[in-house]
């Protein structure tokens, strides 16, 4: 069989122009580029992506440290982040995958303990950002992004509109008819 790259020279044939390099990326690497792509999801992206970012950087240990100067300990921390991560997600309409709804574990607990451990976690998030926002990287934005398009893909979640799905010819307005056309059979 013929190599349908040769041209009679028994070389491949040189490309004309440069390698081609899209204007978009296919994987947002940024949260900014992840919530305009989320469409009605972006609170719960955001959120979602902000306290997995916190948590790895709790689990990696490198929040120990400054956990420790503000006298707070990494139990309780990790504990009050879970519980208020969990229910914020929930809140905001974080999907699903498995389409199993567990039931809240902070909602379980007394009014004052719910306060307590919202301010905790606030106050560990504030240090995480202080901190310059670790593990907040383009890898979790991906991971994220095809976290949405499995709950899409799966039936979870609608479709999001994307500038593909919107025509670029808007339908064609209607006029009067004109006063001649009115006479033709």
């Amino acid at each position: 069989m013929p190599d349908l790259h040769d041209w009679g020279t028994g070389e491949a044939p040189q490309p004309t122009h440069p390698a081609y390099v899209p204007k978009v990326r296919l994987y947002p690497h940024t949260l900014d580029d992840l919530m305009q792509r989320a469409g009605p999801y972006s609170d719960a992206v955001k959120v979602h992506v902000e306290w997995s970012a916190v948590t790895a950087w709790m689990m990696t240990g490198q929040a120990d440290k400054l956990l420790d100067a503000i006298d707070l300990s990494s139990g309780v921390a990790n504990l009050a982040v879970f519980l208020t991560s969990g229910a914020e997600e929930r809140d905001l309409g974080w999907p699903s995958l498995s389409g199993i709804v567990a039931p809240l574990a902070l909602y379980g607990y007394s009014p004052d303990s719910q306060c307590e451990a919202r301010r905790v976690a606030a106050e560990v998030h504030a240090l995480w950002e202080a901190n310059g926002r670790p593990h907040l990287n383009a890898d979790r934005c991906k991971a994220k992004f095809g976290y949405l398009v499995a709950c899409i893909r799966k039936g979870i979640i609608p479709p999001v509109r994307s500038m593909g799905d919107i025509d670029p010819n808007p339908p064609a307005i209607p006029t009067k008819p004109h006063a001649l056309n009115m006479f033709k059979g």
